[in-house]
């Protein structure tokens, strides 16, 4: 019995653990980016890491300047921003 209750104490901190910014950022790391909720999905950081060249740096800024203008939306919703001004800059230098 405390075999199981250890199991659910150590699954629940782990639970909490990932929603905070410091899980997310290991999530990040690991591979688990899709399953974390608000984060940007592995499509939307590969599309923009080659919009930026490949250049995580450039992408970082994108990001960057999308969280000043809106902190209060998530890591997706900066992403789809980013891709967005990404998709403007595309027309406006092709018209």
């Amino acid at each position: 019995m405390s075999f199981v209750i250890l199991a659910l104490a150590i699954g629940v901190t782990i639970a909490v653990f990932a929603t905070t910014t410091a899980g997310r950022k290991i999530a990040k790391r690991i591979g688990l980016r899709d399953h974390v909720s608000g984060a940007a999905t592995s499509e939307d950081v590969s599309y923009l890491l080659s919009a930026c060249g490949g250049d995580r740096s450039a992408l970082e800024e994108r990001i960057e300047a999308e969280r000043l203008r809106y902190p209060a939306l998530d890591e997706a919703d900066h992403y789809r921003r980013a891709i967005r001004k990404v998709f403007v800059e595309k027309e406006s230098g092709e018209g």
